[in-house]
């Protein structure tokens, strides 16, 4: 979830600093082998084959799975077109693959194409593309082979019976890449080429997708300017994936992005969550379906977590502890009790929410932001903030309207962690009655009325001037 947490922060910052932003998330539904390298099988067919099920069929349970997970901690992450599949893109990662070859960057083995760390030394990329050394980026293994260990797949061949294949002689600019390949010289034995199975090396898909969506899709620029701005990843991408993206795209003519931010793994217990291990958690599900245990199914809001991602700086290793988290809902649950009497009170003298913001306070806390995403420091500037004003109700009891508006803003803007609900009318008018029989002095049908209140996970509390209500 931090690596989709990341870019998601990133981007609700930008557009509260006035950038347009246009984010791209892919679904790898092909292509991704059991490690990192060009060798064994695809996750996802290996998965399929396993439970007797079409890809599809698991690429819908996990993809409809991430969605949940996301949903819970409030990421709003992109829809429709702004999230492809691999799969949508097999035409461009094809040409990608071919246009290589075709240049003489790639060459042509019994098992796949390959991308040529020899050919492309001409590349100005910001690492050594070592032609000779061990094998420090791709994860593969060479022993008596012609590829080089740098070298690494564009495209894997695969036979008939693989669940997920497609050919060259599918689509006419396929098609006619190939016979221009023909005509070399050093390629003339693959007449076979139009007619085998294959599917693409999975470090193509992000090249095409970014080219294809936010680029002219014609996998080149005259320019010298990059496609993007920033692209975002864990930092195990940074040796593997990442690296060869930037060669792809380099090779092809053109530069993919300008920034490559990577966030730091998530650790639990100190240690890296693995199913060997048995430390893998979820934000929500239930164990007897998915087999991991859910922060939800222990008993924690979500939100909590989200707030735990906040607390570190995602260059930093986070480590996750059932302990750590519960602090975490320590902090959420006070923020929500801090800002339901800033609303009560609001509520009981008709102060207007929609008032116009504490500029000054927004652009303090936005400078944090714009400071590397500085979250940790953020969340204790805004607590500090949500605490003065509640301070002043209590002392004063006053309240300025352009601090309420401001704490609405972040809320509705960047924090996302239920702190000024919309609830139920049944639950106000349950709590007015609680209310109207506690001034009668019938404690104990308001006792009744106060327990109704807590099966809905809402928590109120009582103050001098009335009653709040918050999600526990």
């Amino acid at each position: 979830m931090r690596a989709a947490w990341l870019p998601d922060t990133f981007a609700k910052v930008a557009r509260i600093a006035g950038w347009k932003v246009d984010w791209v998330l892919n679904i790898t539904d092909v292509g991704h082998l059991v490690g990192d390298g060009d060798d064994g099988e695809d996750k996802l067919e290996k998965s399929a084959r396993e439970e007797s099920k079409k890809v599809e069929e698991i690429v819908d349970f996990y993809t409809q799975d991430y969605l949940k997970q996301v949903d819970a901690i409030a990421l709003d992450i992109p829809i429709e077109k702004m999230r492809p599949k691999a799969t949508d893109h097999i035409l461009g990662q094809m040409r990608l693959a071919l246009q290589m070859v075709a240049d003489r960057r790639a060459y042509i083995l019994d098992d796949g194409i390959y991308f040529e760390a020899q050919a492309n030394l001409d590349l100005n990329v910001p690492f050594e593309l070592d032609k000779k050394g061990d094998n420090s980026f791709t994860g593969r293994t060479i022993e008596n082979s012609q590829k080089a260990p740098a070298d690494f797949a564009l495209w894997k061949f695969v036979d008939e019976s693989s669940l997920q294949k497609w050919k060259f002689n599918q689509f006419n600019e396929t098609a006619q890449l190939v016979l221009k390949i023909l005509s070399q010289p050093e390629n003339s034995h693959n007449m076979d080429l139009p007619n085998r199975w294959g599917v693409p090396g999975w470090h193509s898909e992000c090249v095409v997708m970014i080219d294809k969506l936010l680029g002219d899709g014609e996998l080149k620029n005259d320019e010298g300017k990059s496609l993007i701005d920033v692209h975002f990843g864990g930092e195990d991408h940074i040796d593997i994936h990442h690296r060869n993206e930037i060669l792809e795209s380099e090779a092809l003519g053109f530069h993919l992005s300008n920034y490559w931010v990577h966030n730091k793994f998530v650790l639990v217990d100190s240690a890296k969550m693995s199913k060997s291990l048995g430390n893998v958690f979820l934000v929500v599900g239930d164990k007897n379906v998915t087999s991991f245990e859910s922060i939800a199914g222990k008993g924690f809001d979500p939100l909590s977590y989200r707030v735990m991602l906040m607390e570190h700086h995602y260059t930093s290793q986070l480590d996750f502890t059932w302990a750590k988290l519960k602090i975490s809902q320590a902090r959420l649950y006070n923020l929500r009790k801090e800002c339901s009497k800033i609303l009560s009170f609001a509520r009981v003298n008709s102060i207007i929410v929609d008032k116009p913001i504490n500029e000054n306070q927004k652009q303090v806390l936005l400078e944090i932001l714009l400071d590397n995403l500085d979250t940790p420091k953020f969340l204790g500037k805004f607590g500090d903030f949500v605490k003065d004003v509640s301070n002043e109700i209590a002392t004063k009891s006053t309240l300025n309207p352009k601090n309420l508006a401001a704490i609405k803003f972040w809320e509705d803007e960047f924090l996302k962690l239920d702190l000024l609900p919309s609830l139920d009318s049944e639950i106000l008018v349950i709590a007015e009655q609680r209310s109207i029989a506690k001034n009668k002095g019938d404690y104990q049908k308001a006792d009744q009325l106060r327990d109704k209140i807590l099966e809905k996970n809402i928590q109120i509390d009582d103050y001098a001037w009335g009653w709040g209500l918050w999600k526990k």
